[in-house]
């Protein structure tokens, strides 16, 4: 074979294996720096399940929407993925795969604030502010006596505690200093977490129930990010998007 159809065959090869790749597609809200379309392969949370489903094969489509939209297109089968943490309320219609990182929840307070979270009795008389749409677990969202807002994301909620119509916010602490390092840098020197954390949550791969190869790609998800942790792949993604790597999974 000559060296011009050397080069045609490995094109040919190459573009059959291509075509022939399960496109699975992934949707998720803007929540840097795991998912948002701005951010180098689409965020932390994207290039870790593009790479480990590529690895077997997959091709990841990701498609941003707002995170209701994202639960109900699971649902009926508009998109095929979400990343998520636990909720009972999705078992009905996906099942996820092992985590793959953990979220660790942090209440901010402005720095002058005198708070000290020790369980949510110490959260009583305090005006919270959480994103809508999140379920922070810990019993947070279902004790009558705590006083709850609502805002559209941190950033709001970042900017309503420095107006002092709120006192406490929660968010994952990854997500709080991207923010405070970009759009609430203007303010972030006035923000402080509070000691410790109010939960931690693992962030796992859900797939929808009805999808033919739920089973398939949940297999493969779990072993290629054991595999990535393994071979160093795992920590390498963290550290391009600035981040420390875990020393090992949930």
């Amino acid at each position: 074979m000559t060296r011009i159809g050397r080069f045609l065959w490995l094109a040919l090869l190459l573009a059959s294996t291509s075509l022939s790749a399960e496109v699975l597609r992934l949707a998720g809200n803007v929540w840097p720096p795991y998912t948002d379309g701005r951010l180098p392969e689409q965020g932390l949370s994207v290039e870790l399940i593009r790479t480990a489903l590529g690895r077997a094969g997959y091709h990841v489509d990701y498609r941003e929407v707002p995170w209701e939209r994202a639960l109900l297109g699971l649902k009926n089968g508009r998109y095929d993925m979400v990343n998520g943490w636990p909720a009972a309320d999705r078992l009905s219609y996906s099942r996820s795969s092992r985590p793959f990182l953990t979220n660790r929840m942090r209440w901010i307070q402005r720095r002058d604030g005198q708070i000290r979270y020790d369980g949510l009795d110490s959260l009583i008389g305090s005006r919270l502010v959480l994103s809508r749409g999140y379920f922070y677990g810990g019993g947070l969202q279902a004790d009558s006596r705590l006083v709850r807002g609502r805002a559209t994301n941190f950033v709001q909620a970042a900017r309503m505690l420095v107006a002092g119509r709120a006192d406490l916010a929660l968010e994952d602490e990854r997500t709080a200093l991207f923010h405070f390092n970009r759009e609430l840098a203007d303010v972030s020197d006035g923000l402080s977490f509070l000691p410790g954390e109010f939960n931690l949550l693992d962030l796992s791969l859900a797939v929808r129930n009805d999808h033919p190869q739920q089973d398939a790609i949940i297999t493969a998800f779990n072993r290629e990010i054991a595999a990535m942790v393994k071979d160093g792949s795992y920590a390498a993604i963290f550290h391009r998007h600035g981040l420390p790597a875990p020393l090992a999974l949930p």
